[in-house]
């Protein structure tokens, strides 16, 4: 059973108002319309909850078992059968292989955080503006703002002036967004959305781009497309690939290719944001399902910080790639011999939304 509850403090007297979703009665009770007002939230919001310590909460999942699905099955081959694997199962096992459990094979919900509502309502806005640009139309501050907001819900922020003040940041930053993306030299995405995937090492990584571009480039001299071309060839006879390169994206005949990942966290010191973008791992596959798609990988990644405005970019080599493999397998491997021990580390529990159900946090 989930309670909240709010106190009320006028003099010595003290009021506490509790209500429970499950009574034992066949359906959930609504909440008093009288409780939603002293707590100043909206009809029809469920309010904060709490309920019990750590182990009890934990606990509550026990009651109903969820099927623990199996990510391994051994073929009759005796070999094991291919994970598919996102950046964020990538990532969150290599933060804590605990971390990945919970919300991966467990799936222990969490309750919405605001970073992440923030998040996806810029990226909604964003994209509803790459869009309509495709179709040679041009949404206005208002048009671009409406989307954002349209986007958005009241859970998880911290208080009513907490949301207003991301409502107003996040409204700032569209505005900028739009103003620098009606530029002279500004180019228009060649794909938006953009879901992809390539197998490597058997296994199958997939993800989503945020923004493509594709631009014609001058041409290079004989001398140097033969140069060019004989180191492409070196790097991929040394270092392996994907497992399949196919090309099945169309290309120009000489472009430069540029992947672009928005992100809301708000960046403003311009090294910070290149090495962001040169230690991203999310960058780097990006980069290597456009290489498994087209056959070549894209001249340059960067990171978009939607509320300064900044542009962390960087190149790949082949220490990025190798290091990307290297960590991709080392997930693989761990999530298929099923190693959930966690890996307590300060920095990462505090932003871990299973910290207060872990018995491991390092910061409970």
């Amino acid at each position: 059973r989930r309670l909240f509850y709010v106190a009320m403090t006028r003099a010595r007297d003290e009021l506490v108002l509790t209500h429970a979703v499950d009574y034992g009665g066949r359906r959930a009770r609504r909440v008093s319309t009288f409780v939603l007002e002293a707590l100043d939230l909206p009809v029809g919001s469920t309010g904060p909850t709490s309920s019990g310590n750590a182990l009890e909460r934990l606990s509550a999942f026990e009651v109903s078992p969820i099927p623990v699905p199996v990510p391994v099955a051994v073929r009759r081959t005796g070999s094991a059968e291919p994970l598919s694997l996102s950046f964020n199962q990538i990532d969150n096992y290599l933060s804590c292989p605990l971390k990945y459990k919970y919300a991966h094979v467990v799936r222990v919900p969490v309750a919405p955080h605001h970073s992440l509502i923030y998040g996806s309502a810029l990226h909604r806005a964003v994209q509803e503006f790459h869009k309509r640009q495709a179709r040679a139309e041009v949404m206005s501050e208002d048009e671009i703002v409406a989307a954002f907001e349209a986007a958005w819900t009241n859970e998880g922020f911290l208080t009513r002036e907490h949301e207003e003040a991301r409502l107003a940041a996040g409204r700032a930053a569209l505005v900028r967004f739009r103003r620098d993306q009606l530029g002279p030299t500004v180019v228009v995405p060649a794909y938006v959305e953009r879901d992809f995937s390539f197998t490597l090492g058997g296994d199958r990584i997939r993800g989503r781009w945020d923004r493509v571009d594709i631009e014609p480039a001058a041409q290079p001299s004989a001398d140097e497309r033969a140069g060019k071309t004989e180191a492409m060839q070196a790097a991929v006879a040394a270092i392996p690939s994907a497992d399949v390169v196919a090309q099945t994206l169309a290309l120009l005949p000489r472009e430069l290719v540029t992947i672009t990942d928005y992100k809301s966290s708000d960046v403003r010191d311009p090294a910070a944001a290149r090495q962001r973008a040169r230690e991203s791992l999310q960058l780097t596959i990006y980069a290597m399902g456009y290489e498994a798609l087209t056959g070549r990988l894209p001249d340059a990644v960067q990171l978009y910080f939607l509320e300064s405005g900044l542009i962390g970019r960087a190149q790949l080599d082949d220490r990025r790639l190798a290091r990307a493999r290297e960590l991709i397998a080392r997930a693989a491997e761990g999530i298929r011999a099923r190693d959930f021990e966690a890996k307590p580390d300060a920095v990462t529990c505090t932003y871990c939304p299973y910290r207060d159900i872990c018995p491991s946090s390092a910061v409970r």
